[in-house]
């Protein structure tokens, strides 16, 4: 359920409790009571943690929403095991309704993130407060709504806009798309403005991370002469670039590296992932006897494995084959059953939760998301072709050479380069309705899928919360 109209329906229900007999009257005082908590410098800044935590999708159906939403509705993974086989199965049958789990994990994480925001940017007028601190917890405050505002569109289409933490208008319809659109690269382009070139802390917000967001947005949108724009000021920062080795891009030791503009931070075992978990079998050795996984696996499909040139050191962070607990051999490509090993296995973790950073804008994606922008704009380039060999030539793929595309093979030579490049990353959804071929792509692979499938459904919890909400078209 939406927070904003859950929070309004405890008030009203405890209000409903003292205001029956004086003998029960209480004045109740929480800890953000104004006057109090909301007043100082710490407690702003607690509640702006809260919202990050929010923002990086802390939650189990969170995490593993924005992981595998993409991965199992694109065919780009197939999933066998556990009991959240039902889940995955729905959404790679293109089954899924509106109360999938892990749709309503997203929406809620979103909306939460985008609540504590609210009442930050509430309450940051004090004359208590520096300017400097005034200043940078509103970019950051604006970041974070901007930020969930596009990972809601991304998935739901237009949502509801709520920009006060005031409860007098809950019940409110779904912004319009051009709204929506224009609420999101303003927050993110005020954002950016003021924040500064490096995070204060990894996990928080940086110019970077604006306008990485933001270009993602454009990019996914559509609007092409813009992300040129904005993924042009992102390479004249100068403060990003691609790490020489692809498998560092990961590395536990390399977090925070020089191609993350924003990342989901984790650290074990506090606040973990459970991807690796929710891929590798019951009999892969583990590096540590205190750490386990789940019945679930999480398999490539053998067509994606070989479409690799053989020097591609991508393929280095795919495992085809083990030997298992009981030391027999198990081959996985040729049976469709090979696995990422893109996070590897935390020696800090205990059970199934891992600290392994979790990418969502990265230096190359800006390099490939620049040369499509430059096809769509002006046809093949050098350019173009420059931007794609550099991320070819970290992986010792083969270069490119302009006179060998059209603008049609170049399109085609992106995404293909995209499916190489951030494999099990959260991004073949978006690509693939990009490109044309999300819907397309299921019905090939003989699943159900219909035009509107593009969008989730709305949670059914919110509908029936808010009869002002209107449900996506199918559902």
């Amino acid at each position: 359920m939406n927070p904003y109209i859950l929070y309004f329906i405890l008030i009203t229900f405890a209000a409903s409790l003292f205001s029956c007999e004086d003998t029960l009257e209480e004045r109740v005082f929480s800890e953000l009571t104004p006057g109090t908590f909301l007043t100082t410098e710490n407690g702003i800044q607690s509640l702006l943690n809260s919202a990050y935590a929010n923002a990086h999708l802390h939650s189990f159906d969170g995490h593993v929403a924005y992981h595998y939403l993409p991965a199992m509705t694109s065919g780009e993974a197939w999933n066998r095991g556990g009991s959240i086989e039902v889940w995955f199965t729905a959404l790679s049958d293109f089954a899924w309704d509106s109360n999938h789990r892990y749709v309503l994990g997203l929406w809620n994480d979103g909306f939460q993130a985008i609540r504590d925001a609210n009442i930050v940017l509430d309450n940051i007028e004090n004359e208590n407060f520096s300017t400097e601190f005034k200043s940078l917890v509103t970019a950051e405050a604006r970041f974070i709504r901007g930020w969930s505002y596009a990972l809601l569109y991304n998935n739901f289409g237009p949502v509801p806009l709520y920009t006060s933490s005031g409860t007098d208008s809950l019940l409110i319809p779904r912004a319009s798309e051009e709204q929506m659109r224009t609420f999101i690269e303003t927050e993110l382009t005020t954002a950016a403005a003021n924040l500064p070139d490096k995070p204060s802390a990894f996990g928080k917000a940086s110019k970077g991370s604006a306008l990485g967001v933001l270009s993602k947005h454009l990019l996914n949108t559509q609007q092409w002469q813009e992300c040129l724009n904005v993924t042009q000021q992102i390479i004249d920062l100068g403060v990003y670039g691609l790490v020489p080795e692809y498998s560092e891009v990961f590395s536990l030791e390399n977090e925070g590296n020089i191609e993350m503009l924003w990342a989901l931070p984790r650290t074990a075992p506090e606040a973990t992932q459970s991807i690796n978990a929710l891929t590798f079998p019951t009999d892969y050795p583990l590096p540590l006897p205190s750490q386990n996984v789940f019945a679930a696996r999480t398999y490539l499909f053998d067509d994606f494995v070989n479409s690799f040139e053989a020097s591609d050191t991508r393929t280095e962070l795919i495992v085809t084959e083990y030997v298992n607990k009981s030391g027999e051999p198990i081959q996985l490509l040729g049976n469709d059953q090979s696995l990422s090993l893109k996070y590897e296995f935390d020696p800090n973790a205990t059970g199934a939760g891992m600290g392994n950073d979790i990418p969502v804008v990265r230096y190359a994606d800006i390099l490939l998301s620049r040369a499509e922008a430059l096809n769509e704009v002006n046809g093949p380039t050098q350019e173009a072709i420059d931007l794609i060999n550099q991320v070819r030539a970290r992986a010792n793929a083969s270069l490119l050479s302009l006179g060998d595309f059209t603008q049609e093979s170049i399109r085609d030579q992106i995404f293909q380069e995209r499916r190489w490049e951030f494999y099990l990353e959260g991004k073949s959804r978006e690509d693939q309705i990009r490109q044309g071929t999300f819907i397309s792509g299921g019905q090939a692979r003989g699943k159900n899928a219909q035009p509107f499938h593009v969008r989730f459904a709305i949670p059914q919890l919110d509908v029936d919360a808010n009869p002002d909400i209107e449900q996506n078209d199918g559902y």
